[in-house]
């Protein structure tokens, strides 16, 4: 038989050469076995075709690209874990068997555990989509297509340097490529070497020892979510949680079945909330035959508390729930407690209720703490889920395998999402489904007391029903990506961000439905079409008052807890982080406001190594919307909010500056280029031919400019007492022929003179970036009847700075 395998193990000791090396040695397909190992003896006895090789961290992506330089045969063998292992009869063949298939890129098998000297069967379950767990149980015995091994190496290493999760980034790319194919063969036999019960592993996930590892595993999964289409940009979509009538406010809603031990303390957690409303709790018994009925029965004369007994007696969990909350006395949030568990304090359920209307969330998930029955903390102690983040939570919640609790949800959003009738994954389910359109609103204090004791019914599973409970979960990742990746197939995040807004925003609606009708006139001056708008809603921005004592005086509006009732977010991560949302009152359809989640100055000058504007394009291209452009309106140029730093965006093709870019570039003058350290090239331009001066910069390449010829241009432009940059407005794009462009306007007044004449010469003109670009708008009918070529000629002369 041709030998078409190379084999890897991790070296531990000498003892291994006893057997597992041996019986690989036997096998007529290994060809070479690479031991990689640590330790630095070099004096080692080696069996022939057996090498050592100084090894890299176990799960770095050095380990791999050393396997991959080595790797060449057909198929790689890489065993996992430093202890020996037994090959079933003809294993590596059968291996070879499956992966020979065109579609097969890695194979696993089902082995056997040696647990206390006793050989007991390990079965391990299907991949499928939603297999991305990173503890995903494939076994310690993995063989690949050594092509597509390589090819998987090469993509993972051209990302990062992984030093926890190459391993996961591999299999991940590897499902993309083709199959992981499980084979329902028993193939080897290998030591148990963890032994703790499977309510002891399930929350290793959250333990703060292993943050590290979790933080970098996130980075590798966000981006196969975006490699596989699935990644969903971080919305805050809100809902107005006040709508409707409720005789409760809210309703704790305990599915029991057959807890006479715990049921009581429940139950007694919930009577003891202090809150500011009506509350009640609704228990669903279902059909429980130790006591647990008898006792929820000596509740019943207090009128908080509705016990349910369901007529069906088919229901999980998930069916119970369901019961529950179509209930005529379910209150507007319902709250979740199981029947083991207590809330933590009297001030749970206001201080999720709190919240739902703080942050108009459909959803809130709070935090734990691990306790015995006596109420001792258990490792690994509170979990917080802390890897839920505002901006990738959504996304990251396919990795893990729970959320965190308690949970709670809009009653009226619940009902129509609907609880799986299950008894195990059904808030799992229900979190993927609010995470995927609504904003959850996160608490990281502990509200509640999760116990652990012996009747729990996760606390010492087989792995028969482990494998159960976790194919279970995959199907649902599964379901979920395939919404994900439906929901990006068929329209640009843009745009189902904006179809929300409109849907729910009274405001913005009205004012962007209003673009479709707006009145524009067209003026041709010296070779340059500018265009008039009559836009009545932009008298907000047109009429703001800018000075200091206004400024303090109003809270600001970009800070998002001052944002409007129905206004959404997208988070953005840069240097820093910013908030994407509609703006209410656009100029053009599309128009975004994308600002500081910190409240600073609207100062971009000392930003310049941060190339903030390239980021900010290079995001709205790949996770938003293509063909956008970003643009800033400085303090004294058009800005309304000069105490927030904040960017705008809207598409390219609606900008008449960048309509008639071609034309501009043609006269245009090179003044200087420099040479950038990413290999890309940065040119300056000085382009005379527009109504007023432009100076570019335009890179090949990459999104970026030089810092050293902005910074050269912006000293050539004066600072006015009492301010902290120069006067200009930008634009910045991607430019699919010429690259990534940034122009600057360099402005010298805020407003042209007309603008506080009085009588007939007013003109209500307040030109910000769009204005400069060849947008005048005009918030009054009248200046927009009136106003004529030399008022328009006159009106950027006077706005405009020439050296």
């Amino acid at each position: 038989m041709n030998k078409t395998v190379t084999c890897f193990l991790p070296y531990g000791s000498e003892n291994q050469f006893d057997k597992t090396i041996g019986e690989l040695l036997a096998c007529p397909s290994i060809d070479q076995i690479f031991l990689l190992s640590a330790q630095s003896d070099t004096n080692i006895k080696l069996p022939e075709r057996c090498h050592l090789l100084p090894a890299s961290p176990t799960d770095s992506t050095e380990r791999y690209k050393q396997i991959a330089q080595y790797a060449n045969t057909p198929y790689t063998l890489i065993y996992t874990q430093v202890h020996n292992f037994e090959l079933g009869y003809m294993a590596i063949e059968r291996m070879c068997d499956y992966l020979s298939a065109p579609q097969c890129c890695m194979v696993y098998a089902d082995h056997y555990k040696i647990v206390k000297g006793e050989r007991k069967p390990h079965p391990v379950i299907d991949y499928q989509l939603g297999s991305v767990r990173d503890d995903f149980d494939f076994g310690s015995l993995l063989m690949f297509r050594s092509e597509t091994l390589k090819k998987a190496v090469d993509e993972i290493t051209s990302e990062d340097e992984y030093h926890y999760s190459a391993l996961y980034a591999l299999r991940l790319a590897l499902s993309r490529y083709g199959e992981l194919t499980h084979i329902r063969e028993y193939l080897y036999t290998e030591a148990e070497i963890d032994l703790r019960k499977s309510g002891e592993k399930q929350f290793d996930y959250v333990d703060p020892r292993n943050r590290q590892v979790q933080i970098e595993r996130e980075v590798v999964f966000t981006r196969h979510l975006k490699k596989s289409g699935t990644y969903l940009v971080p919305t805050r979509c809100t809902i107005d949680v006040s709508e409707g009538n409720f005789l409760y406010e809210a309703s704790v809603i305990i599915p029991v079945r057959n807890r006479a031990r715990t049921i009581d303390d429940a139950i007694r957690s919930v009577l003891e909330q202090k809150t500011r409303f009506p509350f009640n709790l609704i228990i669903i018994d279902n059909h429980s035959t130790d006591g647990t009925s008898e006792i929820i029965e000596h509740y019943k004369n207090n009128s908080k508390v509705i016990h349910l007994i369901p007529e069906r007696t088919d229901l999980g969990i998930g069916g119970c729930w369901n019961l529950g909350i179509n209930h005529a006395q379910c209150g507007r949030f319902a709250i979740q407690l199981d029947s083991d568990d207590l809330y933590s304090s009297p001030d749970t359920l206001q201080t999720i209720v709190d919240k739902f209307y703080k942050e108009q969330c459909a959803m809130v998930i709070g935090s734990y703490r691990m306790t015995d029955f006596a109420l001792q903390t258990l490792p690994p102690g509170v979990i917080d889920h802390k890897e839920w983040t505002d901006e990738n939570g959504h996304n990251n919640a396919l990795r893990i395998n729970g959320l965190g609790a308690p949970r709670a949800f809009y009653t009226p959003l619940l009902r129509k999402i609907r609880v799986p009738n299950t008894s195990y994954g059904e808030d799992y389910a229900l979190g993927l489904a609010f995470s995927r359109s609504y904003h959850i609103g996160r608490i990281y204090d502990v509200l509640y007391l999760c116990r652990r004791w012996e009747g729990n019914s996760d606390a010492a599973l087989s792995i028969e029903k482990v494998n159960l409970n976790n194919s279970y979960k995959d199907s649902l990742r599964t379901l979920e990506m395939k919404l994900r990746h439906d929901m990006n197939k068929k329209k640009h995040p843009g745009e189902l961000f904006f179809e929300s807004q409109l849907a729910k925003w009274q405001t913005a609606r009205t004012n962007h439905e209003a673009l479709d009708k707006i009145e524009t006139r067209t003026f041709h001056l010296n070779g340059n079409t500018i265009t008039v708008q009559f836009n009545p809603a932009r008298a907000v921005s047109t009429c703001a008052k800018i000075d200091k004592a206004s400024i303090e005086a109003r809270p600001c509006f970009l800070c998002s807890e001052n944002k409007p009732k129905g206004q959404d977010e997208i988070i953005i991560s840069l240097n820093e982080p910013f908030s994407l949302r509609v703006n209410p009152y656009p100029i053009l359809h599309g128009h975004l406001t994308i600002s500081s989640l910190k409240h600073q100055d609207q100062i971009l000058a000392d930003k310049t190594e941060r190339q903030l504007p390239g980021g900010l394009v290079n995001w709205l291209e790949t996770h938003f919307e293509p063909g956008y452009a970003v643009f800033y309106n400085g303090a004294k140029c058009g800005a309304s909010a000069p105490d927030h730093f904040h960017f705008q965006a809207v598409l390219q093709n609606d900008i008449p500056l960048i309509r008639q870019w071609d034309r501009l570039m043609s006269t245009a003058v090179c003044t200087k280029e420099q040479n950038m350290v990413n290999g890309s090239r940065c040119r300056s331009y000085q382009i005379t031919n527009y109504i007023c001066p432009i100076q570019a910069f335009v890179t090949d390449q990459s999104m970026t400019t030089s810092p050293e010829l902005i910074e050269e241009y912006l000293h050539t432009l004066p600072i006015h007492d009492g301010e902290y940059e120069p006067r200009y407005n930008l634009f910045a794009w991607n430019d699919p022929v010429r690259g990534f462009t940034v122009v600057y306007l360099p402005r010298e007044k805020h407003r042209p003179a007309c603008y506080t004449a009085s009588g007939n010469a007013q003109i209500l003109v307040s030109p910000g970036a769009l204005d400069m670009a060849g947008l005048l708008v005009t918030p009054r009918k009248e200046d927009f009847d009136k106003i004529t070529e030399q008022d328009i000629l006159q009106i950027y002369k006077e706005v405009s700075y020439s050296n």
